[in-house]
């Protein structure tokens, strides 16, 4: 199955008209003449452009943009790990500062520096096609018994924020270095859990979704007096993958295998995976 998305505009009777994202699910190539009529859109509510809960119904709990709505606890905690610190916002003067503190702490609850506290969207539904389809067994690699302990707790952490589970399957688990903070020398190294997806990429077929070309972006942005970066936390694994994908993309330990939930880096479609919900929301 190929999927292939499209970029349509919806006229509407009381703003002139706004973007929609097309889904074709099929195998064949759907064409559309311009100005073609092939539905029709219905409010299911108006949303006051003064309303900060822009992603859930004024007027009950019902996500409209496809999130997985985080707990209460999820949000307090959200809260209570932000801080003035974490924005750098030193190059602009103490006005702009103040007013932009004040918009990005009245919307603390949006922001994650936590694996336990990231969002999780069913927006984007990742779909795969596999040339063969027997399952990928291996053996997993060796891990230096002095960081084992180390790799442990991160497992623990990783099944406890749900974004991991046991699985039956297995692809081998390699650990990258993490850089050393120079603010505290001291502190042990930290590792960044990663699959070694070589063999499995190999039998995934190539995504057709393109990719936003770097000069291209830097040219929309030239025209404008500020820009702003934000990074997402733990981007890939706010994607929640679907159950029948989530075996296949398991990694095997010596304490065990594991089974992902989410999306992960390395997965050669992975970035256009990501790219079809950045573009959703743009």
């Amino acid at each position: 199955m190929i999927l292939m998305f499209t970029l349509h505009y919806i006229r509407s009777k009381i703003h002139s008209c706004f973007p929609t994202v097309i889904r074709n699910l099929g195998n064949t190539t759907i064409h559309f003449n311009k100005g073609q009529v092939f539905g029709e859109a219905t409010p299911s509510f108006l949303l006051n452009a003064n309303d900060k809960n822009i992603c859930g119904s004024p007027n009950d709990n019902t996500p409209m943009c496809n999130l997985i709505t985080p707990s209460e606890d999820i949000l307090k905690r959200r809260k209570d790990e932000l801080s003035e610190t974490d924005f750098k916002l030193e190059h602009l003067t103490s006005d702009q500062k103040q007013l932009l503190l004040e918009t990005l702490l009245d919307r603390s609850t949006a922001f994650s520096k936590s694996l336990k506290t990231i969002g999780c969207t069913a927006r984007v539904i990742p779909t795969f096609n596999f040339r063969s389809h027997n399952p990928i067994k291996t053996l997993p690699f060796e891990i230096p018994h002095a960081i084992q302990g180390t790799i442990k707790e991160e497992l623990n952490e990783l099944i406890e924020a749900g974004l991991i589970h046991i699985s039956q399957w297995s692809l081998p688990m390699v650990l990258v270095k993490k850089k050393q903070n120079p603010t505290n020398p001291h502190k042990p190294a930290s590792y960044r859990m990663a699959l070694d997806l070589r063999l499995l990429n190999t039998i995934l077929e190539t995504s057709t979704y393109p990719l936003p070309k770097i000069p291209t972006l830097i040219n929309e942005i030239s025209k404008y007096p500020f820009y702003t970066t934000i990074d997402f936390c733990k981007a890939y694994w706010q994607i929640l993958l679907p159950e029948e994908m989530q075996d296949v993309l398991t990694f095997t330990t010596p304490f065990g295998t594991f089974a992902n939930r989410r999306l992960i880096f390395g997965l050669k479609t992975a970035a256009s995976i990501f790219q079809a919900l950045v573009d959703w929301f743009n």
